[in-house]
């Protein structure tokens, strides 16, 4: 996870913002994801809770359009959400944040792709 942080491709859409890092991962998926709300925004468990709860429901959704394309041995990715605003969202708000960073998401692993294509190493 602090790959991500140091390395990571850094992709905000307020509230939320997104860390994500190509990195083998222990199983064959394409992604593997960590949502994190700050205790200083929000000082109650139940409320930092819900909104993970609500995030990973509405990742649930997304990720099955940006994995479609995806084949074993293709290049893996850790993302981590990272929520920063200062109310719940709503789940409606949740599909929303998630869809503006899974299209972000989206076009940096295909430049990562294609980097990676050109620059065989």
């Amino acid at each position: 996870m602090d790959l991500a942080f140091e390395k990571g491709v850094k992709i905000k859409a307020f509230p939320l913002m997104a860390r994500a890092l190509e990195t083998p991962l222990p199983h064959e998926v394409p992604f593997q994801a960590a949502f994190s709300v700050g205790k200083k925004r929000f000082r109650r468990a139940v409320d930092r809770n819900r909104i993970k709860r609500l995030l990973r429901e509405a990742w649930r959704h997304e990720k099955s359009g940006l994995a479609k394309n995806w084949q074993a041995g293709s290049p893996q990715w850790a993302v981590v959400f990272i929520f920063v605003g200062n109310e719940i969202p709503t789940f409606s708000d949740c599909q929303h944040l998630l869809r503006r960073v899974a299209a972000r998401l989206e076009q940096e692993l295909g430049s990562a792709t294609d980097e990676s294509r050109s620059n065989p190493s």
